[in-house]
């Protein structure tokens, strides 16, 4: 199809604007690692960009990577986020696979009281209180199992699941599929762009979470990267 004027300079207006974007998002980590490859003296005394390092050393990466609690933090931080995501990612999966289906009892009750927990929650002293008493203050479990489920995911994968054909529910039953066959062979590997974003969802916030690891976590071999530099 001939495409007019109009329609071309549009898209190069459209492609130059989404570049610029691209690289005002980008500059800020560029510039971080120049910062860190040139010579602090420098980098001090310089005002506005920077392009390109000047008087290359490494002695930044040297000193930082001295400290083991940097090393030991990568690794519990890595941990956290391929296990606590795993675990995410499946317990969201059963939950709204069941309250996905037509024939589940009192799907719809169960589903307000999780909504609910959306707008109110204990509160941090009666929850420290509950991990406390599950014995999981300390452990690795802390930061685990208590954020295992978000509801607001919960409800995203939920609707996606909804708009699987019923139809290719009932061939699997037709087949002799039980729940979890139709759910990992059948619901899943149809609704991968919605895990693919629960997976990003979840992954970020365990990168990024350090405030559970403050509250509940005493030795400093378990603490993720995100607290150690917050101590730094």
């Amino acid at each position: 199809m001939s495409r007019s004027w109009g329609e071309r300079i549009f898209d190069i207006s459209n492609s130059l604007l989404l570049i610029l974007l691209s690289l005002a998002t980008l500059y800020p980590f560029l510039y971080v690692l120049i910062a860190s490859l040139s010579d602090p003296a420098w980098v001090v005394q310089v005002r506005g960009l920077l392009w390109y390092p000047k008087g290359l050393n490494f002695e930044a990466y040297s000193m930082v990577f001295k400290n083991p609690a940097i090393m030991t933090g990568y690794l519990n931080t890595i941990l956290y986020v391929i296990l606590g995501t795993s675990l995410n990612i499946l317990m969201t999966s059963l939950g709204a696979y069941a309250l996905s289906r037509q024939d589940v009892m009192w799907k719809n009750p169960v589903m307000f009281m999780i909504v609910f927990t959306m707008f109110f929650s204990g509160g941090l002293i009666p929850t420290y209180l509950l991990i406390n008493d599950l014995g999981m203050v300390d452990t690795r479990w802390a930061l685990l199992i208590p954020t295992a489920m978000s509801a607001y995911n919960l409800i995203i994968m939920r609707t996606a699941f909804q708009g699987v054909p019923i139809s290719l529910e009932e061939s699997a039953k037709l087949d002799g599929a039980n729940d979890f066959t139709i759910l990992f062979r059948v619901i899943l590997p149809l609704s991968m762009p919605v895990v693919a974003v629960m997976v990003l969802f979840y992954g970020v916030a365990h990168w990024n979470a350090w405030f559970s690891a403050l509250i509940y976590l005493r030795t400093r071999d378990l603490y993720p990267l995100q607290l150690i530099l917050r101590e730094i």
